[in-house]
Order: structure tokens, then sequence, then C-alpha cells
């Protein structure tokens, strides 16, 4: 069990104001939700409830996730900078749900997110959810990647969550204020995160360099060394909106971590899927999303060989929503949307420069992100073990040549 000093039950029971409405409140405890490491932008907690029913006089138990600010200095400057928690308030509280009403209205019933019971922002800043595990949830291997079921099934919600968006923005675009600004940006008050960015780009030259023997990665390595001083820039790019084009709200985060699977008990194939964390969460083209989910979360040969099969259905669910919601305004064509994917394909980059490794890495007990990002020698051999996992190494030089045929490297 977990000690929290700030929760009590006057707290709690704020938070659960309408589960209390027919309850009283009897007892809970608090444990750990994940494993340290398993979660960079939060807190995680399982709240488990004791409930008497005052109607019938039964005694229940419910489980929560409360999810709260990180701990780590580091972590805290690039909360508060990116208005981290606001940000997700907002998606949770008022995006989603209307979201979900757009759905019902065409007899869409689907969930895209675990259910957020409340918020607050004093003594902690906090969201509190449903617990997905309870329905069945759970989450998948992330040094593996995605099967092509569990693939098709993320495309599916987020080319809905996608099209319900952009709806959403032509009735309501204050909502959205807060998700105008991406995470990687030029607004020097806003870059504490930024030099990770580079340290990874070093680390790829680090493994690189040592099999560069023969020079064969010659042309590479000489890319990858300017690529240093533009990967910032560059970064800044995927995230400049064209106001005049399509737009929706991008997850923005969108790697195994965040993503919860329920399985059929019979077949053991996945038939559900929740997205979680909508902290980065970010309003321009639905090319961010697809890159970062493509070279992030899906095993490499099922990208290879389903990568246009994945985008197809990605267009088709997007397209066949908003024809079904009436929409007005111009739909993009299936090669419209793979022009959005080559046109923010450096973000394909950074999925793999910044979040494979850490998706793949074996333990992920002393990956605390403020010591990823931090300066000294501790930070560095933990950024050095990263990126020496095999499991990682062995997909790297593909992918390499891949951008380097593509001229993501230049």
């Amino acid at each position: 069990m977990v000690e929290l000093e700030w929760m009590n039950r006057e707290l709690l029971a704020t938070l659960l104001a309408d589960q209390l409405s027919s309850n009283h409140l009897l007892s809970y405890e608090v444990n750990y939700a994940t494993k340290k490491g398993d979660n960079y932008a939060s807190e995680m907690y399982r709240l488990r409830v004791h409930f008497k029913c005052n109607a019938t006089g039964d005694q229940v138990h419910k489980n929560f996730i409360l999810k709260v600010m990180p701990s780590g200095y580091i972590q805290q400057q690039v909360m508060k900078e990116n208005s981290i928690y606001p940000r997700e308030t907002v998606i949770y509280r008022d995006i989603l749900p209307r979201i979900y009403e757009l759905l019902r209205t065409i007899g869409d019933d689907s969930i895209i997110s675990p259910i957020c019971v409340s918020t607050a922002s004093s003594p902690k800043e906090l969201l509190l959810f449903e617990d997905a595990r309870d329905a069945g949830f759970r989450m998948a291997d992330r040094r593996l990647g995605l099967e092509l079921d569990a693939a098709r099934l993320v495309i599916v919600k987020l080319a809905k969550l996608h099209a319900c968006s952009r709806m959403l923005y032509e009735t309501e675009p204050q909502l959205f204020e807060l998700m105008l600004e991406g995470c990687i940006s030029d607004d020097p008050n806003k870059q504490t995160y930024l030099p990770y960015y580079r340290r990874c780009v070093q680390q790829v030259i680090r493994l690189v360099t040592q099999w560069n023997e023969n020079g064969q990665w010659d042309t590479v390595l000489m890319k990858l060394e300017k690529l240093q001083d533009k990967i910032i820039p560059y970064g800044c790019d995927v995230y400049r909106r064209a106001d005049d084009g399509f737009n929706v709200l991008n997850h923005n985060d969108i790697w195994i971590n965040n993503m919860m699977f329920r399985y059929d008990d019979d077949t053991n194939r996945v038939d559900d899927l929740r997205l979680l964390d909508y902290q980065l969460s970010f309003y321009g083209s639905p090319g961010v999303d697809l890159n970062f989910f493509l070279y992030g979360s899906v095993r490499a040969e099922v990208r290879t060989k389903h990568a246009n099969e994945l985008v197809q259905l990605y267009h088709g669910t997007l397209r066949s929503t908003m024809e079904r919601l009436q929409y007005r305004g111009p739909i993009p064509s299936l090669p419209d949307v793979h022009v959005e994917i080559i046109r923010k394909g450096f973000h394909r980059v950074n999925a793999v420069f910044q979040q494979l490794p850490i998706a793949m890495m074996e333990n992920s007990e002393e990956a605390e992100m403020d010591v990823l990002l931090g300066d000294g020698e501790h930070s560095e051999a933990c950024r050095r073990e990263l990126f020496d996992n095999p499991r990682y190494v062995s997909v790297l030089p593909a992918l390499l040549r891949e951008f380097d045929l593509g001229g993501f490297l230049d």
C-alpha cells in the first residue's frame, strides 16, 4: 500500500461526488498502478474504494486510476512549460464527451479512452479514471510491437478521434486553444525537453560509428552529424500547422504504453482498445499521429507488409465517419492522406530515435525520465544502455537506410 500525504477522505469524497450520491464511503487504499519507469509524464496509482450502498446495504469495492503530476524536477518543468495537465483535463472533461455525443448520433457506441470520473488542480493536479482493467483491458508487451489485428484496432479508433475532432473544432474551436502548439517548440521558454532529442541523435551516431569499419555508413554518418543541429527545427516543422489544411486532434504520444487492449477469452485475439494519455495532444496534420504510430509501435514486419493497408483503413474509417456525420467541408482523399504522411515524415525519425529505444528496453526500472533527460555520467550511461539494447540495434540499420533513401536525414 502507498501512503499519499495529500490524499484524505475529504478529497476523495469530492473526487467521487457522483459515485457517493447513493453510496457511503467506508474505506480506501492506494497502490502503484504501473511499474517504475513505465510512465514518464505522470505518477499512476490504483485506488481501491470500499462503498456501502445506501439503498440495499450491500458493500462493494470499486477500482479507479489516479493520475498525478510527477515528482521529478525536470519532469515538472516539462509539464508546466507545455500546460500538460490543463491540456489533458480539457480533452477528458470537455472534448472526448462531445466526441462520444457525435458518434452516438450515428449509432456508433465506440469508447476511445477510459472514462474520466473527476479532475482537480489542488492539492495536486490530478485526474481520476474508471479502471479499464476491471473491464478486461490490459497492456500489450511494448518490447515486441503490435501485431496486425491490434494495429487495425488502433487505426480505427484513431480515425474516429480525428474525424470527430475536426467536426468539433468547426463548432467549438475555443476548446482546442491549449492544443494549438506542439511539444517541440522554438519558444525559448518551452525547451527543457529538447536537449534529449540531440542526445538521441548522438547515441545513434555512436552506434553507426561502431558499424562503419568498411566505410559503408559514411554517407549516413555525415548526415547524422549535421542532423544534431537540425533536429529541433525539423521537429518544429512537424508541428507547424497549415491552417488552410485538414487538421485534427492528434493524440501525439501514440505508443504501446499508452494503449490497453481487451482480448477475446476463446480466441485470445484483440477485440477492443482504449487509448490513454492526451498530455501532448496537438491540433494539426494527421500525418503526425500516423508516422509516430507506424514507426514507434507496429512490428517491423507488419509495417513493411501492411502499412498501405493500414493507411487505407484509416482513410476509409475517417471518410465514412465524416460522411455519416454530414461534414460539409472537403474530406481528404486517400492520396491526400499519403501526402500528409510524407509531408510530416520526419516524425518517423523522432519515433525511432526517441520512442523506440524506450519501447524496446528490457528493464524499465532505471529509466526514469529525469535520469534520461539529465546531464552527467549516470544519465549518459543510462542512455547508452537504452540504445545498446540488441533488440533496438537489430532494427535500426534497415530504418536508417529507409530514412536515408526517403530524404528524412538530409
